[in-house]
């Protein structure tokens, strides 16, 4: 069995590093995009059952924490419970663990060296790279140069209450900025928000709502996960091998379609008659002037605001990897900025694998969500041993 090395303690890599077990260890604090970036009273869009995460034997499940932790089921998913069921699997499932980030990845010569935050050293045979989203909030052109001071990012808006009495120009109405909006303005913030199209609101059709046997069977038929859409293409989620085996424009368009960014019903609640939707314009210039901002739009409008966010999507890309050396990084071929990955998630350096977002140019949207742990863990881990 080789050593092996899991950078990220998010669902991915606490997925892959249970199903390896042995000597697989994972670094980093647990669960600390869903801590610290996500708001404390957030209900997950997933269903029950597109929850769990996976352990050996296909063990770990939300259900099997539920029974374990005489838990009852709830439909939407709160946040609190799904970090309380996340630590519940790391003790059961997860051997080893240093919650200390990753500094370094280098070759060695033989073999791999991971240096710690820390200053702790280990030597591993091959690294699973983990880390999610957060290192690839994208920056339209017009606005990247400008980041720093009161322009940022929504993901990482960690206090919207420093905006009461404040106005703030959200970019992009995804749900990570439709609900940045919300709480903006909720803490006494003017919150207006623009986006490149309109803005859409996912219908509040969760599994969970009552229906009938029929009308259950019918609603599994043309939505069988939750969180893609439209039927009959979002049925190709559950399949990332032969999504895999589309052509590459293909799968860019389809990733796309299935992931056309808008909000949660409950997301709704907190943004209409709260904060003012302008569809249709984009930035397209931004001056700072006086300690505020004066952002022209694409209509030939503009605005004066105090604060800039952005959630415009992500983008992939290697150098935002820092830990990972030079070398290594040289040595990971890289198409359309996605890594190149075969079917075991391995890189073009047989050592590194990539697991979960970063797969997304390969496998589809199931890399982006907790139910694409269980694919994601087998397939390394039959690689791996």
């Amino acid at each position: 069995m080789p050593e092996v090395a899991v950078v990220g303690a998010g669902p991915f890599g606490l997925s892959v590093a249970a199903t390896l077990g042995g000597d697989a260890r994972v670094f980093g604090a647990p669960l600390q995009t869903w801590r610290t970036l996500m708001p404390p009273d957030m209900l997950l869009r997933s269903a029950w059952e597109e929850t769990s995460l996976h352990g050996p034997g296909g063990r770990g499940t939300i259900d099997d924490w539920a029974r374990a932790e005489h838990e009852r089921k709830r439909e939407p998913l709160p946040l609190e419970a799904f970090l309380r069921y996340g630590d519940w699997f790391r003790s059961m499932f997860v051997g080893g663990h240093d919650p200390d980030d990753v500094a370094r990845v280098e070759d060695n010569g033989r073999r791999l060296r991971v240096t710690t935050a820390g200053g702790a050293t280990r030597d591993v045979d091959a690294v699973v790279v983990a880390v999610g989203v957060t290192p690839f909030p994208h920056a339209p052109r017009v606005l990247a140069d400008a980041l720093g001071d009161n322009v940022g990012f929504a993901i990482e808006e960690r206090d919207p209450a420093r905006h009461a009495g404040r106005s703030v120009l959200v970019v992009g109405a995804g749900q990570a900025g439709l609900e940045t909006a919300g709480l903006v303005a909720e803490s006494g913030g003017e919150v207006e928000v623009v986006t490149r199209s309109a803005v859409r609101w996912f219908a509040d059709r969760e599994p969970h709502h009552p229906r009938g046997a029929l009308q259950q069977h019918l609603y599994r038929a043309a939505y069988p996960a939750i969180g893609y859409g439209p039927p009959p293409l979002n049925r190709l989620v559950l399949h990332p091998d032969l999504f895999a085996a589309l052509p590459r424009d293909a799968r860019e368009r389809l990733t796309h379609r299935l992931l056309r960014p808008g909000g949660s019903p409950w997301v709704r609640s907190q943004v209409e008659g709260r904060v003012q939707l302008t569809p249709g314009v984009v930035p397209s210039t931004i001056d700072r002037r006086d300690g505020r901002l004066r952002v022209g739009l694409s209509d030939g409008s503009e605005r004066e605001v105090d604060h800039v966010l952005l959630a415009t999507g992500y983008r992939f890309d290697l150098d935002r990897l820092p830990f990972l050396d030079e070398r290594l990084r040289a040595g990971i071929r890289v198409d359309r900025g996605w890594p190149v990955l075969d079917r075991t998630f391995a890189s073009s350096d047989r050592r590194v694998f990539f697991a979960g977002y970063a797969a997304e140019g390969r496998f589809g949207p199931i890399s982006r969500f907790v139910l694409g742990c269980a694919f994601t863990a087998r397939r390394i881990a039959g690689a791996l041993t």
